[in-house]
C-alpha cells in the first residue's frame, strides 16, 4: 500500500507505524517540542528501509548537536540510497550526504531543489530557512516561505516562517500579524511563540515579549526560548534573572557566552574568570566537531576563548572565519564577521579605538550579515554605540541612537547615550527631554528600578525641576 504524508507527498514506507512515528517527529521538530529524535528513531525501527526516516533522523541529529548520531543515520541511509523511490527522497539523500561531507553549497543546492519542486515539503523548507538566516538572506527566506504558504495557506509552519521573515525584512507590523495568526491556530507551538516574541522585541515592546516567551517556557524549557528571556532581562538590567535563565541546562554554551558578554561589556556586571574559563572549556569540547558547528557558534566560542585568555586558540578561530567563502555564502563572516570578532577582542584589551575601527564596516552592513537574526545581532550594534560613547564621539552617538530609536523607542541604551551626548555638546533642553523620555520609556519597558541610568535620570530631572 502506498502512503503519503499529511501534505500529500509520497513516502517510501509501507509501514503505518513508521509513517505515524515519522509524522510525530516532523510535528515535534517543527514546533520545537521535545521527542523528535526518538520519534524518528521509532520510524526507522518500524521500517528500516524508510529512506526519508533516516534522512530526517540525520537532519535532527545535526540540529541537536549530535554528530555521532548523524553519522550513524548517514551510514544507514547510504546503504539504502539506491532504493530511494522518487526524486524528492533522492534529493534528501543527496542533501544528507553533502551535509555529512560538510559541503554546505551542495546541501543548499539540493534543499533549494526540494523547496522549489515540493513547496509543502516541511522539513526541506525549514532546513532551507536556517540557511537563509545563516547567510543573512532574509528576503530569500521570505520568498521561500511565501511560496510554501501559497501552496498550503493553513499550514502553521509556513505562516510562522512568513511572519518571521517579514519581521526580519523590516515589516514588523505585518510580521507580527502573521505570526500571531499562526500562534492563535496552535497555542502550543514554541516556534510560533518565538516569531511573535521576536516582533515584540524588535519594536521595543519588552513587556509583551517577556509575556510571550514566558508562556512558551511554561510549556517547555526550550533552550533558545530561555535565551530570549535572559537576553530581554539583560537589556532591562535584571542581572539575577539573566543569570538564572542562562544557567538552565537546555541553554547551549554558545548562547550562554553571548549573555555573559552582554552583561559584562554592556551592563558592567562582574563575570568571574572561572565562569569564562568554564565556558571556554565547554566551547572547546564543541570544537571537537568543529565542521558541524554554525558560524554563529564559532563566533561565540571564540569570544569565550579570548575572554578566558586563550589568545592563540582565539586567533586560530579568527583565521578559520577568514577561510570561509567570501560574500553571501558565509553571511559575510569571512570579512565583516572576522573583523567584528577582532573588534570584540580589542574591547577585551581596552583598545577602544581599534575596536571601533574594526567593527565599523560590519555595523554599517549589519543587516546584510548572517549568523543569527537581526535581534541576535543587536548586541554588536549596542557594543559599537557604547564604544563611541567611551571614545567621546558625541555626534556619532547621537546619530546611532536616533537610528535605533526609530524602530525601538524603548531602547534604553540609546536614550541613555543621548542624555550623555546632549550634555557633552551643551544642549541642556534636549538633554532634559532625553532624561524624561528615558524615565517614561523605562516604566513602559520594565527597566530594573535600581538601574544606574534610571536613577541618574530621575536625579537630574529633580535637580532641574
Amino acid at each position: 500500500m502506498a502512503y503519503t504524508d499529511v501534505r500529500g507527498l509520497a513516502v517510501s514506507t509501507t509501514s503505518a507505524d513508521a509513517l505515524a512515528a515519522y509524522e510525530r517527529g516532523i510535528d515535534l521538530f517543527l514546533r520545537w517540542r521535545e521527542g523528535a529524535a526518538d520519534a524518528f528513531q521509532a520510524a526507522v525501527a518500524a521500517d528500516p528501509h524508510f529512506v526519508l526516516g533516516h534522512c530526517t533522523r540525520a537532519y535532527v541529529a545535526w540540529r541537536m548537536g549530535k554528530p555521532g548520531l548523524a553519522r550513524e543515520a548517514h551510514q544507514q541511509l547510504m546503504a539504502l540510497a539506491d532504493d530511494a523511490p522518487d526524486e524528492r527522497e533522492r534529493l534528501h539523500v543527496r542533501a544528507v550526504d553533502a551535509m555529512q561531507r560538510c559541503d554546505a553549497a551542495a546541501a543548499q543546492t539540493h534543499l533549494e531543489q526540494v523547496a522549489a519542486q515540493y513547496p509543502t515539503d516541511r522539513i526541506g523548507v525549514r532546513l532551507l530557512s536556517f540557511i537563509c538566516i545563516a547567510q543573512g538572506d532574509y528576503g530569500r527566506g521570505l520568498e521561500i516561505a511565501r511560496r510554501s504558504l501559497t501552496a498550503c495557506p493553513d499550514d502553521v509552519q509556513f505562516q510562522t516562517m512568513t511572519g518571521f521573515f517579514l519581521e526580519q525584512s523590516g515589516y514588523n507590523a505585518e510580521g507580527l500579524a502573521m505570526s500571531s495568526r499562526a500562534l492563535a491556530s496552535d497555542p502550543t507551538n514554541l516556534f510560533a511563540y518565538h516569531a511573535v516574541g521576536h516582533a515584540y522585541v524588535a519594536r521595543g515592546d519588552y513587556r509583551n515579549a517577556l509575556e510571550t516567551f514566558e508562556r512558551a517556557a511554561s510549556l517547555e524549557r526550550y533552550g533558545h526560548i530561555l535565551w530570549h528571556l535572559a537576553e530581554a532581562q539583560a537589556i532591562l538590567g535584571h542581572e539575577r534573572l539573566t543569570r538564572d535563565y542562562s544557567s538552565a541546562p537546555t541553554v547551549p554554551p554558545f548562547e550562554r557566552i553571548a549573555l555573559m558578554w552582554r552583561l559584562e561589556a554592556l551592563r558592567g556586571a562582574r563575570i568571574d574568570d572561572a565562569i569564562w574559563k568554564e565556558l571556554a572549556a565547554q566551547g572547546e569540547r564543541l570544537l571537537e566537531h568543529a565542521d558541524y558547528l554554525t558560524t554563529w557558534m564559532h563566533h561565540w566560542i571564540d569570544v569565550a576563548l579570548a575572554r578566558a585568555g586563550e589568545h592563540e586558540k582565539a586567533r586560530t578561530q579568527v583565521e578559520r572565519l577568514r577561510r570561509l567563502p567570501a560574500g553571501r555564502a558565509s553571511g559575510h563572516w569571512s570579512t565583516l564577521g572576522a573583523d567584528l570578532l577582532e573588534g570584540e577582542m580589542a574591547v577585551m584589551r581596552g583598545d577602544h579605538a581599534t575596536a571601533a575601527r574594526l567593527m565599523a564596516p560590519a555595523i554599517r552592513r549589519i543587516h546584510d550579515m548572517g549568523g543569527g537574526s537581526r535581534e541576535q545581532k543587536d548586541i554588536f550594534r549596542d557594543l559599537y554605540l557604547e564604544l563611541q560613547r567611551r571614545l567621546g564621539n558625541a555626534e556619532v552617538v547621537i546619530e546611532l541612537a536616533q537610528q535605533r530609536l526609530l524602530a525601538n523607542p524603548c531602547h534604553i541604551q540609546s536614550l541613555t547615550a543621548l542624555t550623555w551626548a546632549y550634555g557633552r555638546t551643551g544642549r541642556p533642553l534636549l538633554q532634559r527631554q532625553a532624561y524624561q523620555q528615558l524615565v517614561n520609556r523605562a516604566a513602559e519597558a520594565g527597566l530594573e528600578t535600581r538601574a544606574p541610568e534610571l536613577l541618574d535620570a530621575q536625579q537630574m530631572l529633580q535637580a532641574t525641576a
